[in-house]
C-alpha cells in the first residue's frame, strides 16, 4: 500500500495491484482487509505513525534539558521523512484523500503529537498549561514543513533544517498570558461575523460562472457529487460550451478550489496593506481571512473539507497557494525581523491548520475570535513573543478606543 500509494496515488490505487505487489491472491487480500484498500491503508498509516511516533518518543525521553530533548525529537522526525519518502508521503498526503474514516486516524494521531508537546511545554514552565490553541499550531506548522519539504522533493534536506526548526517550536515556549487570553465573545465581533464577505470583484466571465457553480454544488453535496452536467445546469451554461479542460469534474474543482483560495487570501493580502506597520499588517490580514472563513460556507467548506478529497493534487495546489500568502505576509516586515522561508511555512501552517480545525468543528463562526491568536502564531517568531503581545495589545487598546 505504502508503495502503491505513493506512485499512483490512493484513489488510483485497486485491489488487483495491491495484491500483485504484495504477491498474494486477492482473496488473501480481502481476508485480511474485509473493507479492501482502505481498510488496507488505514493499517498501513497506523502501522507508519505508530513506528514514528515510538521513534521520536524513544529520542525526546533520552534528553532531560528542553532544547536538547526537543532537538532530539525533531531530528528523529526529519530523518524519518528523510529516510522513508513513500511512507511520509501516505501519511502526509494520500491520508487526505482516503476519506473521513482517514482523516479521524490523523486527527487522532495529531492529538497524540500535540499531547508530547503539551507535556514538554508544561515541565518547561514548570507545570503550567499551554494555550491548546498554541500546541495545535504547533504541530501543524511541523506538519507543513515536512509536507512542503516532502511535495517538493526535498526531503533529504529536512535533517540539516531541524536545529531552524527548533528555533521556530522555542519562540513558542513563554507565551506571555495577555496574547492567549480567552476569546472575546463581545457584540461588535458577534456582528462582524454575521456580516457576509464583499461580493467577488472580479467579473464573473463563463468559466468563472462554472468554477463557482461547481464549489457550490461541492460545498453542498461533496465532490463526489459532480458532474459536467450538474455544474452546467448550476451555472447556466450549456454543457458543450465548455472548456475541454473544465468537463473533467476534477480538474473542474481544482480550478474552483484555486479560484476561492486565492480570492481569499488576495483579500486577506490587500486587509493587511491597511496596516500602519508590520505586525498591524499581521493582524488586518487574518481578520480578513478570519471574517472569510466565518462568513463564506462555501470557501470554508471546499478549502478546508471537500479539498482533501482531491488528494495529493489539491495538497500540491494548497501549497503553492499558501506559499504565495507566506511570501506576500512577510514582504512588508523589516528586514531585521524577516523569518526564514521554514519559519514562514511554519507559520502559515500553524493558522491554517487551526483554522482547519474550528471549520472541521462546525466552530467557524468563531473564527474571528481567534484572530489575535492567529497574528500571536505569525508575529511571534519574528518580533519575539514580549513584542508580539505589545503589538496585539496595542492594537486592542487602539480598536476598543475607536469605537
Amino acid at each position: 500500500m505504502i508503495k502503491a500509494a505513493s506512485e499512483h496515488g490512493y484513489r488510483a490505487v485497486t485491489a488487483r495491484q495491491l495484491s500483485a505487489l504484495a504477491g498474494v491472491s486477492t482473496r488473501t487480500l480481502y481476508t485480511l482487509f474485509p473493507a479492501g484498500k482502505q481498510d488496507c491503508f488505514l493499517s498501513a498509516y497506523d502501522a507508519v505513525m505508530q513506528r514514528t511516533a515510538q521513534r521520536v518518543a524513544a529520542a525526546y525521553g533520552s534528553e532531560r534539558e528542553q532544547r536538547v530533548r526537543l532537538a532530539c525529537a525533531l531530528d528523529a522526525l526529519a530523518r524519518l521523512v528523510a529516510e522513508e519518502p513513500q511512507a511520509a508521503r501516505l501519511v502526509l498526503v494520500e491520508v487526505f484523500a482516503a476519506g473521513p474514516v482517514a482523516l479521524e486516524h490523523a486527527q487522532h494521531a495529531h492529538r497524540l503529537f500535540e499531547s508530547m508537546v503539551n507535556l514538554d511545554f508544561r515541565r518547561a514552565g514548570g507545570g503550567a498549561p499551554p494555550p491548546p490553541l498554541l500546541i495545535k499550531g504547533i504541530v501543524a506548522g511541523i506538519v507543513r514543513v515536512a509536507g512542503v519539504w516532502l511535495l517538493n522533493g526535498r526531503t533529504e534536506e529536512l535533517p540539516t533544517l531541524s536545529e531552524e526548526l527548533l528555533e521556530w517550536v522555542l519562540s513558542y515556549r513563554s507565551p506571555p498570558t495577555a496574547a492567549f487570553a480567552p476569546p472575546s465573545r463581545s457584540s461588535r465581533q458577534a456582528t462582524l461575523i454575521a456580516t457576509p464577505p464583499e461580493s467577488p470583484t472580479c467579473d464573473e466571465d463563463h468559466d468563472t460562472r462554472i468554477l463557482r457553480a461547481a464549489a457550490q454544488l461541492a460545498a453542498q453535496d461533496g465532490c463526489a457529487s459532480l458532474s459536467a452536467a450538474r455544474i452546467a445546469a448550476t451555472a447556466g451554461v450549456s454543457w458543450s460550451s465548455f472548456d475541454k479542460r473544465l468537463r473533467n469534474p476534477e480538474q473542474c474543482m481544482l480550478e474552483a478550489l484555486d479560484l476561492l483560495i486565492g480570492d481569499a487570501l488576495a483579500r486577506a493580502t490587500a486587509a493587511g496593506r491597511r496596516g500602519e506597520d508590520w505586525p498591524s499588517c499581521v493582524c488586518h490580514a487574518l481578520q480578513a481571512l478570519t471574517l472569510q472563513a466565518a462568513g463564506d460556507e462555501v470557501f470554508a467548506r471546499l478549502a478546508f473539507i471537500e479539498a482533501f478529497a482531491l488528494g495529493s493534487a489539491g495538497a500540491e495546489l494548497r501549497g503553492r497557494l499558501l506559499g504565495q500568502f507566506a511570501d506576500t505576509l512577510w514582504q512588508r516586515a523589516p528586514a531585521s525581523q524577516r523569518p526564514t522561508r521554514l519559519a514562514a511555512e511554519a507559520s502559515v501552517g500553524a493558522v491554517w491548520g487551526i483554522i482547519h480545525d474550528y471549520v472541521v468543528r462546525g466552530s467557524a463562526a468563531q473564527l474571528p475570535r481567534i484572530a489575535r491568536h492567529l497574528s500571536y502564531m505569525v508575529l511571534a517568531p519574528a518580533i519575539g513573543s514580549t513584542a508580539a503581545t505589545h503589538a496585539l495589545s496595542a492594537r486592542t487598546s487602539r480598536a476598543r478606543a475607536s469605537s
